[in-house]
């Protein structure tokens, strides 16, 4: 959840962990019932989707972006997302992790 830390200072923390329950609602609608998806940090989530491929587990991502994006409550939210598939981007956990770290830091905003 890009600038949570700047919504928790501009508007409280309430409205920083309406923020977190925002985006779970989002992820709720795009994860099936195989999928996982969890808080993983402060202002990470990370989600599991199995038998997905990199193209169709990027457009999952791109919804979530474009549903928050026309959420009109305040304040707006942003995300920014990494893929990472299994097993062309990494065998273990931490390799992917990595992968889809390098790949949302280059989108998230300063």
């Amino acid at each position: 959840l890009d600038q949570l830390e700047k919504i928790n200072d501009r508007y409280g923390h309430l409205i920083g962990s309406q923020a977190l329950c925002r985006l779970a609602d989002v992820l709720r609608v795009f994860c099936r019932a195989i999928d996982t998806a969890a808080r993983y940090g402060g202002d990470e989530f990370a989600v599991i989707l199995p038998e997905t491929t990199a193209a169709a587990a990027r457009l999952v991502a791109s919804r979530i972006r474009s549903r928050l994006a026309m959420d009109s409550l305040q304040p707006p939210l942003s995300v920014s997302i990494g893929v990472a598939v299994y097993p062309q981007d990494g065998e273990t956990i931490e390799a992917l992790l990595r992968t889809a770290d390098r790949e949302l830091y280059g989108m998230k905003p300063v």
